[in-house]
């Protein structure tokens, strides 16, 4: 490296910081003007989302995409999930702040220093006009050395030999450094401290013990300059993470102490932090620190790490509750973890705990966010691809039953604006009768919407109907409308390929029968399957395709259609949905007689087409003998009742202490149940081992 010349050190140590500075200050103000252009852009796109969702509140029956309609909200463009799903674009009205204006917060000095800024500014521009007269002699003395050397060469050869020095200037550089030099000293000045294993164990040390705030800022400017280390929001830090050793250490440290200096220096009491006193002081630290937790969390894609910071997050709920930018910059987060094809349910059931915190003291609107979106969420990832799929879509489907059961006012309002929804779906497929409209009907998405309102039904209108008798009288008017929608979609196509489907909706009405304890006829629906040509009419074809399973099919496939593959897939499915939904009214006072019509028409069918199903005649015998003896046994108990037919309450009443798998015929489902799960078991095994 050349020797520095001293034109260059004068310069460094008189121009180079206000240099440096003015530099600073227009990379800031061209920052500034893209942040302004970034907002404007952002408010004129939420502004034509915000026209769109009121329009298709208007025209809602103009909508044919599952997902999208879904997104339709209570009162319009106000409530959109756009709010919650994508960044604000100003600031607050309680003046929280984004984590870049709270790092700006923590770097921020005193306010007395701008005066003794003001003065070296003077001092400076009078030191500035010196230096120049004495820049202007330099020159002139080295224009005269250059001519002197043309003009008498024998002269300066002299001064060469006697007086070097006098000749020096001649070999320096130009007074003004490059704008490469400038560039490297700027860059050298913006790389900040570098955080060592020394400095996280003093300030946690120090944090621990008396809970000092200085410290506290330090450390959670490191945490920042961790969590933005692949940003360019890093280069406004004043600390360096070196390593992922470092990193580790950063943010165990961060962790590990400062939730209890937060509780120290910001109480809570009756889920709110308490305002006065050092909270001020605090508040800046605090929001620091939950940019930072949600910055790293968006890094994160190990499911274990994932996990670990949502659970942290859950720690700080109370805090993040009391900033409704962090609160929704978490439960967007919390959502994107939720949904994403790499968590697996560890991070799903993590992020469901957390955003269940995080409502449980939050307001209204965070409420109607959380369960919209979550909602959505379900929605948008509830595509059946294999039967691998399966047990996601369910995790997820009951984490979303778990959060329907906070606020019965907000679940009510939500549940019935989606029921009405996929309603006015299947009233257009029904009239337009085209390939288009019952596509937007016969599809995974759809289907598992029926699914997801059907479980929430199912569990607070019956499974917990007595924990939560205010939401089960809540919702218990939305199980009418529910039921209609699954027979209207049952029956919407009933051809032979979308055997199915229906056989998934029939599910789904046992489910809603069974919880609820509502009679609902799914034997017609069952039994017109078992009357189809497919089964009285035509002959199979044999074939040597592998069995199927219709857990994960809506529709068969085509090489599969009307083979014997096929339809004994089918009668497997159907015969085990006869023996559940004759086992849930097997405790009934009217069972003898309410099966009567059902037991004709099996022992009509086995009779015709019993030699051609060897296997599934015998079956349907055995469930013909169970209902006998479940006959019999109820008849038995009914002799011994002593009130009448009007007595609704003593027939309500009537076996209540007897379980249905205790009677014969549902003794004889529960075993049919045993032998689909195993089934189910050994596909899930062979398609996990292909």
């Amino acid at each position: 490296m050349g020797k520095v010349s001293k034109a260059t050190k004068k310069f460094n140590r008189k121009y180079l910081n206000d240099e440096l500075e003015r530099r600073r200050k227009n990379k800031k103000a061209q920052e500034l003007y893209k942040k302004r252009e970034l907002k404007k852009s952002r408010r004129a796109q939420s502004n034509e989302e915000e026209e769109g969702d009121q329009d298709q509140l208007i025209g809602v029956e103009e909508v044919d995409d599952l997902a999208d309609f879904a997104a339709s909200t209570l009162n319009g463009g106000k409530e959109d999930l756009t709010k919650f799903m994508q960044d604000d674009d100003g600031d607050d009205d309680d003046g929280n702040s984004t984590g870049s204006e709270d790092l700006a917060a923590l770097l921020n000095e005193d306010e007395g220093d701008s005066d003794s800024q003001d003065g070296d500014e003077a001092m400076s521009e009078d030191e500035a006009m010196s230096d120049a007269e004495g820049e202007d002699e330099e020159e002139e003395f080295k224009q005269q050395l250059e001519a002197m050397k043309e003009k008498d060469p024998k002269f300066f050869k002299y001064m060469e030999k006697h007086d070097p020095a006098s000749l020096k200037i001649l070999e320096q550089a130009d007074e003004t450094p490059s704008d490469s030099e400038i560039a490297g000293a700027e860059a050298h000045a913006a790389e900040g401290t570098e955080v060592t294993v020394e400095m996280l164990n003093r300030w946690g040390s120090e944090i621990k013990k008396d809970n000092s705030i200085k410290s506290l800022k330090k450390l959670l400017l490191a945490l920042y300059a961790a969590s933005h280390m692949d940003t360019e929001s890093a280069g406004g830090s004043v600390y360096r993470i070196q390593g992922m050793e470092i990193f580790n250490k950063t943010v165990s440290t961060a962790i590990r102490v400062a939730p209890a200096a937060f509780a120290y220096h910001v109480p809570v009491a009756n889920g709110r932090i308490q305002k006065g006193g050092r909270s001020r002081v605090v508040q800046a630290l605090l929001k620091s620190y939950m940019a930072s937790l949600v910055a790293l969390l968006r890094q994160m894609s190990d499911p274990t790490m994932a996990q670990y910071l949502i659970k942290e997050c859950e720690r700080m709920a109370v805090y993040f509750g009391s900033f409704a930018r962090h609160t929704r910059d978490l439960g967007r987060e919390l959502l994107r973890q939720f949904g994403s094809d790499s968590a697996d349910d560890g991070v799903r059931i993590s992020a469901l705990l957390a955003l269940r915190a995080i409502v449980a003291g939050a307001g209204t609107e965070t409420v109607d966010m959380a369960l919209k979106g979550i909602y959505l969420t379900y929605v948008r990832h509830s595509s059946v691809k294999n039967m691998a799929s399966l047990p996601t879509i369910q995790t997820m489907r009951n984490c979303g039953v778990e959060l329907y059961g906070l606020d019965a006012n907000a679940s009510y309002q939500h549940a019935f604006v989606y029921i009405r929804q996929l309603a006015i779906h299947l009233r257009n497929s029904m009239q337009l009768r085209s390939k288009e409209s019952f596509r937007a009907i016969y599809n995974w998405q759809f289907i598992n919407s029926l699914a997801f309102w059907a479980e929430v039904l199912a569990t607070y209108c019956g499974d917990r109907a007595e924990e939560e008798p205010h939401l089960c009288a809540t919702l218990e008017s939305l199980v009418y409308p529910l039921v209609q929608i699954i027979t209207g979609v049952a029956r919407l196509v009933p051809t032979a390929k979308f055997f199915p489907l229906r056989i998934h909706c029939l599910s789904l009405l046992l489910r809603l029968s069974a919880a609820t304890g509502v009679y609902i006829p799914v034997l017609p629906l069952a039994i017109e399957i078992l009357e189809s040509p497919e089964f009285l009419a035509r002959c199979p074809i044999k074939s040597t395709l592998k069995p199927l399973s219709l857990d994960a099919l809506l529709k068969a496939p085509k090489e599969y259609e009307h083979t014997r593959v096929y339809l004994e897939s089918v009668l497997e499915s159907v015969f085990g949905l006869l023996a559940d939904s004759i086992a849930a009214q097997s405790v009934r006072i009217a069972f003898p007689e309410w099966v009567v019509p059902a037991t004709l028409q099996l022992r009509r069918w086995r009779k015709r087409v019993g030699k051609s199903w060897t296997r599934f005649s015998k079956q349907l015998q055995g469930l013909l003998d169970k209902i006998d003896q479940t006959t019999r046994l109820v008849q038995q108990n009914r002799t011994r009742v002593d009130f009448g037919p009007s007595n609704l309450s003593g027939a309500n009443q009537f076996m209540n202490s007897t379980s249905t798998d205790a009677t014969p015929v549902g003794a004889y489902a529960a075993s049919l149940r045993k032998v689909r799960a195993q089934q189910r078991a050994l596909l899930l095994e062979a398609e996990a081992a292909e």
